[in-house]
């Protein structure tokens, strides 16, 4: 229940959430009779959750590719809860913009749009991100995320989103489409295995799982004490969310070859005879090209090659007159600090436990999930969001299962069920397109893991490290070519499975419908 007494603002996981999902359990179970599988009308039907890992471009691509083969298998009508981290949620959030998105007869044109948008294009309009990172690097409050989304988020998605992320609640509150959950971590907690590092977003809500504490989406960023608002500042667009999203490339990769990098910076910065335009120019030289000279690492390459871009480094040359703007960002990099936003739970100690070093912080520093694990399975893991099933499609590179021995780790840490059992070693490259894991029926929910690149689909070792190194990280865009390849081999994934995830969600129906009386 929403503790609004006084003008507190804090809310708690049922806001908006539960009403959307029940107007969704309405169009999964129209289409499970479609596909011959009856639900009870005295129970609710699954909940049979879809994920998406990070993976950069490949994971968006692939994600793309993996959606509109659900959709056109009639299997996505099935799907409550849609989850995705990093590159996958670039095309997620793009996929909301549009009414009744996952209905087949509109997914393959949003296919056609969406991939027309992100191919490789030889120039681009830098006016709108500079206009956007002048406004942020001039404004109160900064970080390295500002630069990232407004730059490599714009180089890849050829758009700058001003959407808001609260404007989808209209589309899921009618229960056409999946229930979109969207994650990041706090940046202090990462890699300690723990509940409370994880930070979610919807369209209604935004916040804190571990707590059970969210505000509004709305208000995000806004100043809090409390549980009150003390300054109402804009919703963040979906752009920045996208790079606040996707920032493991930045947040982590870069930093080692950034410290070295950064003292160079500094030394010519000192060694500057000349103050002024000319003093910004000659640091701003050294960031956008020397770094690509001194070390040319996956996501250095990327973000540098685009800063290099004849149509962006002629456009910032002819924006010196405001130097502060490069100033903030050249001095944002000593502090490393990403996503920085207002902390709505400053002040709010009985809200919380005390051991979560929450309340006496101001700010929070908000990085990409999948620098934790690069699948948001702890957002769909929680007991009220009762999954019965979760598909997770796996787009990263290295150990495919790495993502399922990490969650299980984090689950056996915090005594949640999952069926994975991390002695267990598999395939590397992967035989098969799916492998399955069998849940309790109950509280431990079934896993159907789809690595991108397996044998089933692509053929031999061989062909696969062609694939991997085809589509690494370096590879900021793609030709038609490349995009149809992964496309197809994402959509190969899922059809080939086909008879399988109807099995498994013919099972979850039979279980369903021995349940007691579902509550509604």
């Amino acid at each position: 229940m929403a503790a609004n007494e006084g003008n507190l603002h804090l809310l708690d996981g049922a806001e908006g959430e539960t009403e959307a999902v029940q107007a969704r359990m309405g169009k999964v179970k129209e289409t499970l009779l479609s596909l011959g599988m009856n639900v009870k009308q005295n129970c609710n039907p699954p909940v049979i959750a879809v994920l998406g890992s990070g993976g950069g471009l490949r994971a968006m691509v692939g994600f793309l590719g993996t959606i509109s083969k659900l959709s056109e298998l009639n299997l996505l009508g099935t799907v409550t809860y849609l989850s995705a981290i990093s590159g996958a949620t670039w095309c997620m959030s793009s996929l909301y913009a549009k009414s009744n998105w996952s209905d087949f007869s509109y997914m393959k044109d949003l296919e056609i749009w969406l991939c027309e948008r992100i191919k490789l294009e030889t120039d681009r309009d830098w006016t709108k991100p500079w206009q956007k990172i002048k406004e942020k690097f001039l404004g109160d409050s900064y970080s390295l995320t500002d630069l990232w989304a407004y730059t490599f988020v714009f180089f890849v998605m050829n758009k700058i989103d001003e959407e808001k992320l609260s404007s989808h609640r209209e589309i899921c509150d009618i229960g056409e489409d999946p229930y979109p959950i969207y994650c990041a971590v706090r940046m202090r907690k990462m890699l300690e295995n723990r509940t409370d590092a994880w930070f979610e977003f919807t369209p209604h809500k935004s916040g804190f799982p571990a707590y059970d504490r969210y505000i509004k989406t709305e208000h995000l960023g806004c100043t809090f004490s409390e549980g009150r608002i003390l300054k109402e500042l804009p919703e963040h667009d979906l752009t920045y969310l996208q790079g606040l999203w996707g920032s493991a490339p930045g947040a982590d990769w870069i930093w080692l070859a950034i410290r070295e990098i950064y003292k160079k910076v500094m030394k010519t910065m000192t060694g500057a005879k000349d103050e002024g335009v000319r003093y910004y120019k000659r640091t701003w030289s050294w960031v956008s090209t020397g770094i690509k000279e001194e070390v040319e690492s996956d996501p250095l390459y990327m973000v540098t090659g685009l800063m290099a871009e004849k149509s962006y480094s002629s456009y910032v040359r002819d924006e010196f007159d405001n130097a502060n703007v490069v100033k903030n960002i050249v001095l944002c990099l000593p502090m490393w600090e990403w996503g920085t936003t207002n902390n709505f739970l400053y002040k709010c100690k009985d809200k919380i436990p005390e051991s979560s070093n929450l309340s006496d912080k101001k700010l929070l520093h908000l990085v990409d999930a999948g620098l934790e694990i690069n699948t948001p399975y702890p957002l769909v893991l929680p007991p009220h969001r009762k999954v019965d099933l979760i598909l997770s499609f796996d787009f990263s590179l290295g150990d495919p299962f790495e993502t399922l021995k990490r969650t299980a780790d984090y689950c056996k840490d915090n005594r949640i069920p999952f069926p994975v059992n991390t002695r267990e070693l598999y395939e590397d490259p992967p035989t098969k397109s799916c492998y399955v894991f069998e849940g309790d029926g109950n509280e431990t929910p079934d896993v159907m893991h789809f690595p991108l690149f397996n044998a089933q689909t692509c053929g031999e070792a061989e062909k696969i490290r062609r694939l991997i190194k085809k589509y690494a990280a370096r590879v900021p865009s793609y030709d038609t070519c490349m995009m149809n390849e992964l496309l197809d081999i994402a959509k190969k994934n899922v059809e080939s499975n086909m008879g399988e995830i109807q099995a498994k969600i013919q099972q979850c129906v039979w279980r369903s419908n021995q349940r007691e009386t579902c509550p509604t």
